[in-house]
């Protein structure tokens, strides 16, 4: 049962760029599901921590901590950047529905993508900036993205900051503290091994997230598709403008930095602001944030696109050198 088991994971893991985005399509043929898995959600949310620092390049983290101005000037962009954007779009539209006006707040005002660093490994690029803006983020969030969300909306958004720290601290100290135990007893040469099965593992754990989250998205494509396709855009392009807004401010960072701070800014974890208040928010601001995981889950085989046209070629042997 084993070597199937791993065998399964294992091509998962080597063609997980479109395995991510297949995922979606097949949580959603699955709704009858939603409501078992749901509490999957934060289940996956802290194992993607955890096999973030399992398999952490430690020598790349201490690097990157010995680039304090580098840091700091990534944190403020990815703390300010989504913001801004939000609050541009949201005056551009000043007679959109309120839900969906709180669905853009929260993904605005949200900290980084808890995968960002498994996608940003996952496209080739060495995550340990990835992973160190999201740890930063997650420790800021509480301080900023209560505020930030209420100033975009407009009103008060009632997430405790308090409670949204706590969280936190379960989701990544405890986290940290698992990965980091798990890299000692199975010992880094045996997960480096393992790549590929961990990699088609973080799949199947996207998989059940995505039935989960995508509870009441196939009922409203029926009744209102409309509207499910310009939430979709939406997200979307907020996603891209992210993206490339990062991607143009920071000329100066190397290229993998350069694109794993894109990746940080483009894809946002909405659903950390949303659990808090899932009691009170709107349906449609619920609806919001299940279509915004579409771009999440098709990020991976877009990011690969783009990291395959924006990275910088090696310079041509010289004739000279000849």
């Amino acid at each position: 049962m084993l070597n199937p088991l791993r065998t399964f994971l294992a091509f998962l893991g080597r063609h997980a760029t479109v395995a991510y985005a297949l995922s979606m399509f097949v949580g959603l043929a699955l709704p009858a599901l939603a409501a078992t898995l749901k509490p999957m959600i934060p289940i996956s949310i802290f194992t993607f921590i955890v096999l973030s620092f399992a398999r952490a390049n430690l020598p790349g983290l201490k690097a990157v901590l010995q680039r304090p101005g580098h840091l700091a000037l990534g944190l403020a962009l990815s703390t300010l950047l989504p913001p801004l954007i939000g609050w541009i779009v949201l005056q551009a539209l000043p007679g959109l529905d309120p839900a969906i006006r709180l669905g853009i707040a929260l993904m605005a005002a949200a900290p980084p993508l808890m995968a960002s660093p498994v996608y940003a490994a996952v496209v080739g690029l060495e995550n340990s900036f990835a992973l160190s803006m999201l740890v930063l983020g997650m420790v800021v969030a509480p301080l900023v993205s209560p505020a930030l969300a209420s100033f975009l909306v407009g009103a008060e958004v009632p997430i405790s900051p308090l409670a949204l720290a706590q969280r936190l601290a379960i989701f990544i100290g405890g986290g940290i503290l698992v990965g980091l135990v798990f890299r000692r007893l199975v010992g880094l040469p045996r997960i480096a091994a393992l790549k590929n099965e961990l990699d088609g593992f973080g799949v199947v754990l996207y998989f059940l997230f995505a039935i989960a989250a995508m509870d009441g998205v196939i009922d409203a494509t029926l009744t209102r598709p409309w509207l499910v396709a310009g939430m979709i855009a939406g997200s979307t392009l907020f996603c891209i403008l992210g993206f490339a807004a990062a991607y143009l401010v920071t000329g100066l960072f190397g290229f993998n930095d350069r694109f794993s701070i894109a990746i940080s800014i483009g894809l946002r974890n909405m659903g950390l602001l949303v659990a808090p208040i899932i009691s009170l928010v709107p349906g449609d601001t619920f609806l919001y944030f299940a279509l915004a995981q579409v771009p999440v889950y098709m990020a991976p085989m877009m990011l690969k696109w783009a990291k395959a046209r924006l990275e910088p070629r090696p310079a041509a042997p010289s004739l000279d050198a000849a």
